[in-house]
């Protein structure tokens, strides 16, 4: 799912929950402290003894994400159900497919520095034409009232 959360004057919220090889995704980007499901996905596998890691990636844009908290919660084996050893498996997933449609990213804009730099250059490569055509036409000048009858 795609959500709007920038600019708002509270914290977003966002929840990751795995739970019998399903992994779902919720949010709470209203600050209504409720929980709107984003995405669930059946029959994914992840082993036990991984490590948890928070990043972002903004591109050209200057932007602050602030992880205010992280909580894991260990979930117990309902009695009677048979507990598989997970830290041996490999992780993935029944199903490849994203749970939305893939869009490619578009192509990325020009930075600052490069179109600065671009700018630059056009110009420096106009005054020298200028001062080039100008001696040009010096040359001529001084060479027209030269000229013997």
């Amino acid at each position: 799912c795609e959500l709007k959360f920038r600019n708002k004057d509270y914290e977003t919220l966002i929840a990751i929950r795995y739970e019998g090889n399903r992994l779902t995704v919720s949010h709470d980007v209203d600050n209504k402290r409720t929980w709107k499901s984003c995405f669930s996905v059946d029959g994914v596998y992840l082993p036990t003894g991984y490590y948890f890691g928070v990043s972002a990636a903004t591109g050209d844009l200057s932007d602050n994400h602030d992880v205010t908290g992280l909580k894991t919660y260990e979930l117990d084996t309902p009695e009677g159900v048979p507990r598989d050893e997970r830290a041996d498996i490999v992780p993935g997933a029944d199903t490849v497919t994203a749970p939305r449609e893939h869009r490619e990213d578009p192509p990325p804009a020009m930075s600052g520095v490069k179109k600065f730099f671009l700018f630059l250059l056009a110009a420096v490569g106009i005054i020298v034409c200028i001062v080039v055509g100008m001696m040009i036409y010096q040359q001529r000048q001084e060479n027209s009232r030269k000229r013997f009858y």
